[in-house]
């Protein structure tokens, strides 16, 4: 395994060499980009999968066609097909990313559909749980460790389950399911510590996230602001 610096990233890295702890993971990696910035054109003898944790991105696939990602997105390239991506207008663009060849796990799975689902462009959006699957790959293959290449290996295979039921569960899986990580322990902390004095600071800071992205999505995904959650939950009657 090999560890480079991308060219053209603010910050972030790719590890490449990644067959040789487990065959079916080329490369993975985390990239922090600036604002419109663009990558050249290309093609993988793999398939890429990637996911959008900040920011807005133009997915641009060879003959035309063009998926908008943003917070929560999650996108997979099939081998061979050119693309390139896209920043937007936003000063903060976090993406994580991990090749695969495919047909290894497709073998080691062959009830989950694999080969036809992903035979084309895969695009989902609000898929908040895949950051926290992407987030355990890229650490358990960057990061050498004591039975690495079992760990990097359930990680790939808890990530494509779950590309697995998002794609055809629809809208049936529960609400709790996509929370994004960070938003479902802010959540719970306001609802079991509510006596606390909460600044959003102080709630990001023990989430694991920015201030402003934290407010965002508890915007988006709760439906509420964090001051109007916490005063909920302190107006809710006591069973003690």
């Amino acid at each position: 395994m090999q560890i480079l610096k991308t060219k053209g990233v603010v910050y972030g890295f790719h590890a490449i060499e990644l067959n040789q702890i487990v065959p079916e993971v080329v490369d993975l990696g985390e990239h922090w980009e600036s604002s419109g910035s663009q990558e050249a054109g290309h093609q993988h003898r793999f398939w890429e999968f990637g996911y959008t944790a900040e920011g807005t991105t133009e997915l641009h696939i060879a003959g035309g066609r063009r998926f908008n990602l943003s917070a929560g997105s999650f996108w997979s390239v099939t081998a061979g097909t050119d693309h390139w991506l896209r920043q937007g207008p936003e000063a903060r663009h976090h993406r994580l990313f991990v090749g695969l060849q495919l047909p290894i796990i497709v073998a080691r799975h062959t009830g989950w559909n694999l080969r036809s689902l992903l035979r084309d462009v895969v695009v989902l959006h609000e898929v908040y749980q895949f950051e926290q699957l992407f987030s355990r790959i890229v650490t358990e293959g960057a990061t050498p460790s004591n039975f690495q290449a079992a760990a990097l290996r359930l990680g790939v295979d808890a990530l494509l389950l779950e590309i697995v039921r998002a794609s055809t569960d629809g809208n049936r899986r529960p609400a709790n399911a996509v929370m994004h990580p960070a938003a479902s322990r802010a959540l719970n902390l306001l609802q079991t510590r509510f006596r606390e004095s909460w600044s959003l600071e102080r709630l990001a800071s023990e989430s694991g996230i920015s201030r402003a992205r934290l407010a965002q999505l508890f915007r988006r995904q709760i439906g509420t602001s964090i001051h109007k959650a916490l005063n909920k939950a302190r107006n809710m009657p006591k069973c003690c």
